[in-house]
C-alpha cells in the first residue's frame, strides 16, 4: 500500500511550494524492485528523495535542495538509505543503565592538554579551503587533510588505524579508530563531526569555519590527546569526520547503515557540529534534548555541569539537523551538544562570513573537554 502525503516546503526565501511526496511504509509496500525503478526513474530526472520528518517525503530537484539549504532547513536525504531504522534484535552494549562519571582525576589530567590554539590552526587549515562541498576537490582536499593529521597524531601506534570511508560522490569520510582492550573490545563509542560546508550556491565560497571546521577540529583535538597518552579503553573509540552532511546527512547514514548491517555495536554516539559560536557574549553549553537518546543526554549534561564553566540549556534542533540523526534513526544511542541554544544559531553560516574570526577557540575547547570525559567515561565503564 502506498499513502500519499502533501508536504508545506518552504524553498527559498519567499517561495512557498506545495509538494507531493510517496510515502512507503515499513509493511505492506512495493517490492525491492519497484522502489529501484522509482529510484532510478527519478535519479535519471535529477531528484533526491528527501524527507522533512518521519513519513513526510518529496523527490526534489538539486535547485530546490539548495533553496532548503539556503533557508536552513533540516532534512535527510533517503535516496540511498530509505528503508534505515532501528532492527529488532541488534545485540546492545553492555553498559549500565544510569551512566556515572567514574573517573574524574585522569579525566582532569587530559583536559589540561586540550588545546584552544590546536583546534584553531585547524580551523584555519579548513577554511582556507574555497569550499568543502562534497563533490569539490577542494570538498576531497579537506577530507584528505583531516587523514592527514589523524595519521600524524597517531604515530604509527599499532592499535590505531586512520582510514577513508569511501562513498558514491567525490568526498571520502574519514575514521580513526583506538582498539579496545577487553571483552567488548567489538563495541564502539563515537564521537563525530562532518567535515563538508555549503556555500548559497554548489560552487560558492564557504570557508566554514563554524559549520562545521569548529566541531570536526575539536574531534581532531580529542583524538591528539588521547592518542599522545596511549589512552585505551576496554571498548574501541572511533572518531568520525563525515563526508556531505550539508546535503542531508549522506555520508553519516552511509556509514551507520553500514555498520547496521555488519551487526556492530554501538555504546554511545556524540556528535560535534558547531561548537565555537557565542552568542551577545552570553556562553552556554547547549544540550539538544530532541532525536537523540535521553539517557546518554541526561549523562553528557552531568558531564558538563562536572567539566565546564559554562550553564547548561536545553534547547532543540528538530529532525535531521546534525548527522547524530543518522545513528538515531539506525537505533543507535546518539547525544548532540551545541554551542548555543538553537533559536540563537550563528546568523554567518551557509556563507562566505562563516570565518573564524566570527568564533571562539576557547569556547570550542569547553565542547572538546566533555566530548573527551564523554569517550573516557563510556569506553570504561
Amino acid at each position: 500500500m502506498k499513502v500519499v502525503v502533501t508536504l508545506a516546503c518552504v524553498l527559498g526565501l519567499a517561495l512557498f511550494v506545495v509538494c507531493s511526496a510517496t510515502f512507503t511504509p515499513a509493511t505492506g509496500g512495493p517490492s525491492d524492485a519497484e522502489q529501484t525503478t522509482e529510484v532510478m526513474r527519478n535519479a535519471l530526472r535529477g531528484r533526491r528523495w528527501i524527507e522533512f520528518k518521519e513519513g513526510e517525503r518529496a523527490w526534489l530537484t538539486e535547485k530546490q535542495i539548495q533553496q532548503l539549504i539556503n533557508a536552513k532547513a533540516h532534512f535527510m536525504d533517503v535516496t540511498d538509505h530509505p528503508g534505515l531504522r532501528p532492527i529488532d534484535g541488534l545485540t546492545s552494549s553492555t553498559l549500565p543503565d544510569v551512566l556515572i562519571p567514574r573517573h574524574p582525576e585522569s579525566i582532569d589530567k587530559l583536559l589540561k592538554e586540550l588545546s584552544a590554539e590546536q583546534i584553531g590552526q585547524t580551523i584555519t587549515d579548513l577554511s582556507q579551503l574555497y569550499t568543502r562541498f562534497y563533490t569539490s576537490t577542494t570538498g576531497v582536499e579537506g577530507a584528505k587533510l583531516l587523514h592527514s593529521k589523524y595519521s600524524e597524531f597517531a604515530r604509527n601506534q599499532s592499535h590505531i588505524s586512520v582510514r577513508f570511508f569511501e562513498h558514491t560522490w567525490p568526498q571520502p569520510s574519514v575514521i580513526a579508530r583506538i582498539e579496545g582492550t577487553g571483552e567488548n573490545a567489538h563495541e564502539l563509542v563515537i564521537l563525530g563531526g562532518h567535515e563538508d560546508s555549503v556555500g548559497f550556491s554548489t560552487t560558492g565560497r564557504s570557508p566554514g569555519a563554524d559549520d562545521d571546521a569548529s566541531g570536526s577540529s575539536s574531534v581532531l583535538e580529542v583524538f591528539r590527546v588521547l592518542a599522545s597518552n596511549g589512552f585505551r579503553g576496554s571498548r574501541s573509540i572511533e572518531f568520525h569526520a563525515y563526508a556531505a552532511e550539508e546535503v542531508g546527512l549522506l555520508g553519516s547514514q552511509a556509514i551507520a547503515s553500514t555498520y547496521q548491517k555488519e551487526g556492530k555495536v554501538v555504546a554511545g554516539m556524540m556528535q560535534l557540529d558547531m561548537v565555537g559560536y557565542v552568542n551577545n557574549n552570553d556562553p552556554v553549553f547547549g544540550i539538544v534534548t530532541d532525536y537523540v537518546n535521553e539517557s546518554l543526554t541526561q549523562f553528557v549534561r552531568e558531564l558538563a555541569q562536572e567539566y565546564t564553566h559554562l550553564p547548561v540549556k536545553n534547547t532543540k534542533c528538530g529532525y535531521g539537523c546534525s548527522d547524530h540523526a543518522s545513528w538515531t534513526k539506525a537505533g543507535y544511542p546518539s547525544a548532540f551538544p551545541f554551542e548555543t541554544d538553537f533559536s540563537n544559531i550563528n546568523p554567518n553560516i551557509h556563507s562566505p562570513q562563516d570565518t573564524l574570526d566570527k568564533i571562539s577557540t576557547e569556547h570550542a575547547r569547553e565542547f572538546a573537554k566533555v566530548a573527551l570525559a564523554f569517550l573516557v567515561e563510556l569506553s570504561t565503564q
